[in-house]
């Protein structure tokens, strides 16, 4: 990927939020060499022993400076499955690092979640005789529900938005959970690797009918295209900062220090293509991740060690696939992460808000909860942790 440098147009960048309005939640999230790679609510694979399985993340926290993790397996909801904690997150990947595989009952095979009949299926009325594991299916059938939802959540009050607009601080987007302020990844044709800086999350709904609502989602934002070039640069004291998220900041920085430790000879940096952009939810393939905290976790740590020796280090998304590849299920508006995961669970799982929620619901159940005084919350924060995100202001409703 190699282009010489060129004057790139103005950029449009805002953080999206100011500190003041970001939650606390959505500031860890956006720090660089953060401390969690995963977050509450996401869909995630992980390690069984035996095999891996297909999850979601209820809530995250630190146990000796280390990340952990329960997690709620999916299953049908005759063989709910017990919660698991998980202390090493290279036992977890993304949803979208691996693609989707097929059901061993053929039968349901091309069904939703909720057509299909999980007492019949328990029973075995449909393998034939044959033993099948159910919790399997059925966690593959749930895990492509929720790969073809969305939901938002933190909405912001904002007396500039138009009639019928709603704008929102962050969002689940299929398996995974954005905020304004940080990078997706884009859907474009050939290899490019290509980011919208979200600066705003926008829905728009409308309705002919009670019984009839559409919504329309929107990112807008500044559009980025990784580049590779020859060194401009002399030393690095002349290498910029540039205007970007902190996290994106810091990776660029560590893969240019890798290639210059091997002499590589080259720079990489992000290229503006398009200031003020719109897209919608079809040109997003996912969150984007930074090169030294997950690629390690996708290639392995002595291959990941191994380039970087070489001077070699490459965009985790090339390693990744994006939201709803190879899944027919419709795009879904849901009401919140619980109505998303709907009977894959438990009916009291719950996504923890992290930081934005209670501490008494953060805590571990192998640990004893803080007796700490609360924090203090506007009561609309309370109603949203309840059912986490609530939908537009008048519409309860469960798809497009």
């Amino acid at each position: 990927m190699q282009t010489q440098a060129q004057q790139p147009p103005k950029p449009t960048f805002q953080p999206g939020l100011n500190v003041a309005t970001k939650t606390r939640e959505q500031i860890l999230d956006s720090e660089p060499n953060g401390k969690y790679i995963f977050r509450p609510g996401e869909l995630v694979w992980f390690n069984n022993i035996a095999n891996w399985r297909l999850g979601v993340i209820s809530k995250r926290g630190l146990l000796n400076g280390r990340p952990r993790y329960l997690i709620q397996p999916l299953s049908n909801p005759f063989q709910l499955q017990p919660y698991l904690i998980k202390e090493n997150e290279s036992d977890i990947r993304p949803w979208l690092a691996w693609s989707v595989p097929n059901t061993t009952i053929t039968a349901i095979q091309n069904l939703t979640y909720d057509q299909v009949n999980w007492e019949q299926v328990v029973r075995g009325d449909l393998d034939g005789g044959q033993s099948r594991d159910y919790v399997v299916d059925a966690s593959i059938l749930a895990a492509k529900v929720i790969d073809s939802s969305y939901s938002l959540f933190d909405r912001i009050e904002n007396p500039l938005a138009a009639p019928g607009e709603v704008h929102y601080k962050g969002m689940f987007l299929g398996a995974e959970k954005v905020w304004v302020g940080e990078p997706v990844r884009l859907r474009v044709p050939g290899g490019d690797i290509v980011v919208l800086i979200i600066q705003k999350l926008i829905e728009r709904t409308s309705s002919s009918n009670s019984s009839n609502v559409t919504s329309m989602v929107t990112f807008v934002g500044d559009i980025y295209k990784f580049v590779e070039m020859p060194m401009p640069y002399k030393n690095r004291t002349e290498w910029p900062s540039p205007d970007l998220p902190q996290r994106m900041v810091y990776d660029l920085r560590f893969r240019n220090e890798v290639a210059d430790l091997a002499k590589k000879g080259v720079w990489y940096e992000w290229r503006l293509l398009e200031p003020a952009a719109r897209r919608g939810l079809s040109d997003v393939k996912g969150r984007w991740y930074e090169t030294r905290s997950l690629l390690p976790i996708l290639r392995g740590s002595q291959e990941f060690q191994k380039e970087l020796t070489s001077g070699v280090t490459t965009d985790t998304g090339l390693w990744m696939n994006g939201r709803r590849d190879k899944n027919n299920n419709p795009e879904t508006r849901k009401r919140n992460r619980k109505d998303t995961i709907g009977r894959a669970v438990p009916a009291d799982f719950k996504v923890s808000r992290g930081l934005d929620g209670p501490p008494a619901d953060d805590a571990f159940p192998d640990v004893q909860p803080p007796q700490a005084a609360p924090l203090a919350f506007v009561e609309s924060d309370i109603d949203q942790f309840m059912d986490l995100d609530n939908a537009a202001a008048g519409h309860e409703f469960y798809g497009v």
